[in-house]
C-alpha cells in the first residue's frame, strides 16, 4: 500500500465516522434528548458496574477531564447520575448511575445497538465485519505502545 493509499483510507474512516456518529447522535437527540456523548458515560459508568472515578471514566471516554466533568455535570442536574466521595479522601470523586440513569441507558442502548447495525451490520458481510475488526484490533489495541514522534 502506497502512503496515498492509506491517506485516501484514512480520509473515508473519518468521513464513515463522522457519518455515522452524527446521524446516532441525531437519533438519540431526537428520541431521547440526550447527546451521543451523554450516552457513552452512561453506558461507560454501567459497563464499569460499580461506581467509577471520574479520572477512569475520562479515560475510558477518550476525553479531557474538563470535558468529562461538563457531560458529567449535565447529567448530575438531570437526576441520571450521582457524585460520591471515596471515603475520606473528598478529592477523589466517583459517579454512579441513579435508578433513572440505568432505565435511560437501557432504552439508549436499545436504539444505539440498532443504529450501528444500520451503519455497519447491514452493509457488511459477516466476514467483513470480521476483517474490519482485525484491522481495528491492530491499529487500536487495548493497550496501545507508548507512541514517540519523531
Amino acid at each position: 500500500m502506497t502512503t496515498t493509499d492509506a491517506v485516501a483510507t484514512w480520509e473515508r474512516l473519518v468521513r464513515f465516522h463522522r457519518l455515522a456518529t452524527r446521524a446516532m447522535d441525531d437519533h438519540l437527540r431526537g428520541r431521547f434528548g440526550y447527546s451521543l456523548d451523554e450516552y457513552d458515560v452512561l453506558h461507560q459508568i454501567g459497563a464499569h458496574g460499580e461506581p467509577i472515578q471520574m479520572g477512569l471514566l475520562a479515560e475510558r471516554l477518550l476525553v479531557a477531564n474538563s470535558s468529562c466533568n461538563r457531560i458529567v455535570g449535565r447529567l448530575v442536574d438531570a437526576g441520571l447520575l450521582r457524585r460520591l466521595t471515596a471515603g475520606d479522601d473528598r478529592r477523589r470523586v466517583l459517579v454512579e448511575l441513579t435508578p433513572s440513569g440505568r432505565r435511560l441507558r437501557t432504552r439508549m442502548a436499545a436504539v444505539h445497538t440498532r443504529d450501528i447495525e444500520r451503519w455497519v451490520g447491514e452493509p457488511l458481510s459477516r466476514e467483513a465485519i470480521a476483517g474490519l475488526d482485525e484491522a481495528l484490533r491492530r491499529l487500536a489495541p487495548e493497550d496501545p505502545p507508548a507512541t514517540e514522534w519523531v
